[in-house]
């Protein structure tokens, strides 16, 4: 993996969007103590790996809601280089993946919802299984903090252990001889079921060849019956033929029957209706006689309703004549009317024209009064706002002269604070001193301790363990008391330091809280001078308000004499609007009278000419009064003539039904003779008695093959139910064969659980030893590179003690000096990346402290060769590293916010 750039925005001290590029090899980030170095670090933790040491609050620019972290990273995958970009906020909830894509060119979100999913593909991305060990890897491993690059050497053996097993994944092997522990038991407890399954099935089983006879029993009853079931089918199946002929004999009398009384209804219906077709073929002949006495009269009424309806249709046009006559009557009286009425809005007009030219000047004058009060009024409205205005900038800057006071006694205090308050890091400084000191006590105690220890198990005579000399008494005697007093020197030296170590960190608090509010004089300083430059911006601002009040007061004396003379002129201005008001709404008055008077002539001739066309239907009424008496007269012959037409029309048909009729009752008495012969024919075959002898037997056989059905069904499912008990006992008998198996399985089991637990157990502290001794070989070479000293040695113990060999002295980690436990620290922390690192990235807070120029330049020199990181990042405040490394960012802080500055 390689990180080619990070964003930052509005993270502590970055203010807006600062944007970090990074390049392969070695990178220094340099920039004085607070400037933001370690921010740049701790943002690509949250970012990437889950890890943050402290609130997502505190990691917010003060002031600002919510910060956002982008780093852009590149990693070799299947599918060749991808890039990706990951993208997460503090404060709120937000974060994204996006993934770029070269053939298009743009970004593309991965739509990961959650920051669970989040979670998961950084896992996926970096190889490892979970949210813990993404964070571990950060912590321990690729971003170790400034405060536990050397503390987690420090530790008690017990301690290291849990630390560096864990990095070094070989807790691991504890973890499973302990849930290894459960296997035996589970494997011991399943026995006990299978012991027990073997003897409950062993118990079930004992039934199997009772079972089996009982089956074969069965077997031999069910076809012996069935062989008697056969025999009584053979026998109803002749039975049943016998049985058959005389069944369709008896069915052919019962057909006959049926078809002579069908034959019989027939007959007396075929008779029936002839009846009345006879009847209907008399009445047809008598209709058609009352037709020929009434045809006259019926064609004499016929004529006179068609001469009616043209009468009656001429009638209808007279009628329409008749209302266009009396709608251009009122058509005529209704324009007579308009003209009168448009002829007296014309004197009007008249009139309402002399009076405008009357009260014209008025009329202007008044516009002009009005128009000059209106805007007197606006400005009256102008001074009331003004005058709203000064008030309330009386009432801001009364605000802000008050603010300015409180903010200024502000600054005042925190530059008194800042010149009577010691610099937070020179306080680090001495606590970092005394507990050197205590810590040195601390292990000389503890040789003074061993020494004792030594002095009292040693026996007299014997040389001594402290100075080889004779021991006796005495010698022992006052080198004990000397080392007796020693530590209670020690004692009161650690207490005193102790106490001291307790003041400074009290004044260490109250130094760094004097420190964040000096931070923030900058702030209140740029507050202060923009309080005062509102301040002057609203003093000018009232003070033009007051000039404006001014000039509209002395407006407004004139305004009571203009309104008196505007109200004297009310009633001209009120006649001349009136006047064009009335010229307006009836302009048009002339034309519409003159096309009044058109319209009034036309409807004149209209009416002339519709009384011209009236005068052609004078004997309309006379010739409907002769029809109507025509159709008087003639009417009764004709409803006759129509009630006897159609029945009369029917006689040739009613005659031929009649004759149809005859034939078809001929033909019925003829086939009712055949069938009353066929009938006696059937009835001497057929034998009665025979006929109910086959039926009782047919019963009675079929009563006897059902019961020995029934007795083969019961007996069938019996055998079904011993099948099923065999086959269960038999699958009991398998059962029982693999719960032997699975015994004999369980006990090898059992041997090789116990077997694998042991050696998983002896293989944690082996495999140990072997990563201590390769990370410690490693290490060695990059000590003595860096420290340039070609007498000393480093080893790494399988205890995780960093030990530094100088030609025959054999030097603990705690009494090494500050420069050589960080040339330690650092050799040890580069082999660990080297070996377990995957993602090819790392980050060094601070790793140079205590070292001399020459073993800085050691250091850089060994950084650049390490292969397996495509980019080291180291974070420094020395600014001699910014000719040693391949690339360098320099961080600066100006007053509250942090800048990058790329070289």
């Amino acid at each position: 993996m390689k990180i080619t750039e990070i964003a930052l925005e509005d993270i502590k001290s970055y203010e807006g969007r600062t944007t970090v590029p990074f390049d392969g090899g070695v990178t220094a980030i340099l920039g004085e103590n607070g400037a933001g170095k370690s921010t740049i670090q701790e943002a690509i933790g949250f970012a990437l790996f889950d890890s943050l040491p402290m609130t997502n609050r505190e990691f917010v620019r003060e002031g600002a809601s919510s910060g956002t972290v982008e780093v852009t990273f590149e990693q070799t995958t299947d599918d060749g280089v991808e890039r990706f970009r990951v993208t997460r906020s503090a404060g709120r909830s937000s974060h994204g993946v996006h993934r770029w894509d070269a053939s298009t060119e743009e970004w593309v979100d991965l739509d990961l919802g959650t920051v669970t999913e989040l979670r998961e593909w950084l896992c996926a991305r970096f190889g490892v299984e979970d949210g813990d060990a993404l964070q571990s890897l950060w912590e321990s491993c690729i971003g170790v903090p400034q405060t536990r690059f050397l503390s987690d050497f420090a530790q008690t053996p017990a301690n290291r252990t849990r630390t560096f097993d864990a990095l070094l994944d070989l807790e691991a092997y504890e973890e499973s001889w302990e849930r290894l522990k459960q296997v035996p038991d589970a494997i011991e407890a399943r026995e006990r079921e299978v012991r027990d399954e073997i003897q409950t099935l062993t118990g079930e089983v004992q039934s199997l060849p009772d079972e089996r006879e009982q089956a074969a029993a069965l077997r031999e009853e069910i076809s012996e019956i069935e062989a008697t079931i056969e025999e009584r089918e053979s026998r109803l199946a002749e039975t049943r033929e016998a049985h058959d002929e005389l069944d369709q004999c008896q069915d052919a009398i019962e057909d006959l029957d049926r078809d002579l009384d069908r034959l019989d209804q027939q007959i007396d219906a075929t008779e029936s209706e002839l009846a009345t077709a006879r009847e209907e073929l008399d009445a047809a002949r008598e209709a058609a006689e009352t037709c020929d006495a009434t045809r006259d009269d019926h064609q004499r009424y016929v004529a006179a309703v068609e001469r009616r309806e043209e009468l009656t249709e001429r009638q209808s046009e007279r009628d329409a004549l008749r209302e266009q006559h009396n709608d251009v009557e009122q058509t005529i009286s209704g324009l007579d009317a308009d003209v009168e009425r448009l002829e007296e809005v014309a004197d009007r007009l008249d009139a309402a024209r002399a009076t405008i030219q009357e009260t014209a000047e008025d009329r202007a004058r008044y516009e002009a009064l009005d128009e000059r009060l209106d805007a007197l009024d606006d400005r009256e409205a102008e001074a009331e706002r003004l005058r709203e205005r000064i008030a309330d900038l009386d009432d801001e800057i009364e605000r802000l002269e008050a603010n300015i006071a409180d903010t200024r006694e502000t600054v005042e205090t925190i530059e008194s604070e800042r010149e009577s308050t010691p610099d937070p890091d020179s306080i680090v400084s001495e606590i970092r001193e005394r507990e050197t000191q205590r810590k040195t006590l601390a292990a000389e105690r503890d040789r003074i301790e061993a020494q004792l220890d030594r002095l009292s198990d040693t026996a007299v005579d014997a040389p001594c363990p402290t100075c080889d000399r004779p021991l006796d008494a005495e010698h022992r005697e006052a080198a004990i008391d000397q080392r007796q007093e020693r530590l209670e020197e020690i004692d009161t030296e650690r207490a005193t330091l102790a106490a001291e170590i307790d003041d400074l960190r009290e004044r260490h608090e109250a130094a760094q809280e004097v420190q964040r509010r000096v931070d923030t004089l900058d702030l209140h300083r740029e507050k202060l001078e923009s309080l005062e430059t509102e301040h002057e911006s609203l003093c000018e601002e009232r003070s033009e308000a007051r000039e404006d009040l001014e000039a509209i007061e002395d407006d407004l004396e004139d305004r009571s004499a203009l309104a008196a003379e505007r109200d004297a002129l009310e009633d001209a201005h009120e006649a001349y609007e009136t006047a064009v008001f009335r010229l307006e709404e009836h302009g048009d008055v002339p034309d519409r009278l003159d096309e009044a008077r058109e319209q009034l002539a036309e409807a004149e001739e209209r009416r002339e000419a519709i009384e011209a066309q009236l005068a052609d239907y004078e004997t309309l009424d006379d010739d409907l009064d002769a029809v109507a008496e025509t159709i008087a007269a003639t009417e009764d012959a004709h409803e006759t003539f129509v009630a006897n037409r159609q029945l009369a029309e029917t006689v040739a048909d009613r005659r031929e039904t009649v004759e149809q009729l005859d034939a078809t009752l001929d033909d019925l008495h003829d086939e009712r003779s055949d069938l009353a012969a066929d009938l006696d024919d059937a009835r001497e075959a057929f034998d009665a008695e025979r006929f109910e002898e086959l039926q009782a037997t047919i019963e009675d056989l079929d009563a006897e093959i059902e019961r020995a059905r029934g007795t083969v069904a019961t007996k069938r499912e019996r055998l079904a139910d011993v099948r099923e008990e065999i086959d269960r006992l038999e699958s009991l008998v398998e059962d029982r064969a693999a719960s032997i198996d699975d015994l004999r399985e369980l006990r090898a089991d059992a041997q090789f659980a116990a077997w694998i637990r042991e050696n998983v157990r002896e293989a944690g502290p082996k495999l140990r030893e072997i990563i201590t001794e390769r990370i410690g070989a490693r290490a060695n070479e990059l000590f003595r590179t860096i420290r340039g000293v070609a007498s000393e040695t480093l080893e790494w113990t399988s205890d995780y003690e960093i030990v530094v060999h100088d030609a025959d002295v054999r030097k603990s980690f705690s009494t090494l000096s500050g420069g050589e436990k960080m040339a330690a620290a650092l050799a040890v922390r580069l082999a660990i990346l080297e070996q377990i690192a995957a993602v090819g990235v790392a980050f060094l807070d601070e790793p140079t402290a205590n070292l001399d120029r020459q073993k800085k330049r050691n250091l850089v020199t060994q950084l650049k060769r390490l292969d397996s990181f495509e980019q080291l990042a180291v974070i420094s405040h020395d600014r001699t590293f910014d000719s040693m490394t391949d690339a360098t960012v320099s961080v600066e802080k100006s007053g509250q916010a942090s800048e990058v500055v790329l070289d």
